[in-house]
């Protein structure tokens, strides 16, 4: 029985060893520019956009999924504000465009709302994403169907790419985060 005892400390010991080392690594800290650079498709971007809130210079993968999807929403909130003040606008874009862009954002809004609730309640990667998708699609396809002369307003059009930006840095930053936790 005697030989067992240092058996059983050293198993005991390597069982401690890999449960730390998995806790840090689900942890570990890393700076939003490194995340940005290593992750995302849109790297500068991702990093004006999060470093544009004040957070410790270093932090983690999930947190920094969860501030993308949060930054995200707030770009769909900020646009339905936009498309609504368009509406009362004489002349420009036909009402029933702006309407049907003004639900579009709305649904992404709500879509990426439930994302982060998924993240932050749930770490439920599958549905974040498929929130995340939907709410990009949302964004881009705000304009199908809309025939205007001269084109669309450039705002509209900066206002769905930056929301499609954010989704893909969302949907990057939640993917690595669920990878390497």
């Amino acid at each position: 029985m005697a030989s067992s005892s240092p058996r059983r400390h050293f198993v005991s010991l390597v069982v401690v060893v890999l449960a730390v080392s998995i806790s840090f690594r689900s942890t570990a800290a890393i700076t939003v520019d490194e995340a940005c650079r290593k992750y995302t498709k849109h790297p500068s971007y991702c990093t004006h956009a999060l470093s544009a809130k004040a957070g410790p210079p270093e932090t983690t993968l999930p947190a920094l999924a969860e501030q993308a999807v949060t930054l995200a929403a707030e770009s769909g909130g900020s646009a339905v504000l936009f498309v609504k003040n368009l509406e009362k606008m004489p002349g420009g874009m036909p009402l029933g465009c702006l309407e049907r862009c003004v639900g579009k954002f709305q649904a992404a809004v709500a879509e990426l709302t439930l994302s982060r609730v998924a993240i932050v309640e749930h770490r439920d990667v599958a549905r974040v994403k498929a929130w995340v998708k939907a709410a990009r699609a949302d964004g881009e396809t705000c304009m199908d169907g809309c025939h205007t002369e001269g084109g669309a307003d450039p705002t509209i059009i900066h206002r769905i790419g930056d929301l499609g930006k954010l989704c893909s840095i969302a949907l990057a930053l939640t993917d690595a985060a669920a990878h390497n936790s």
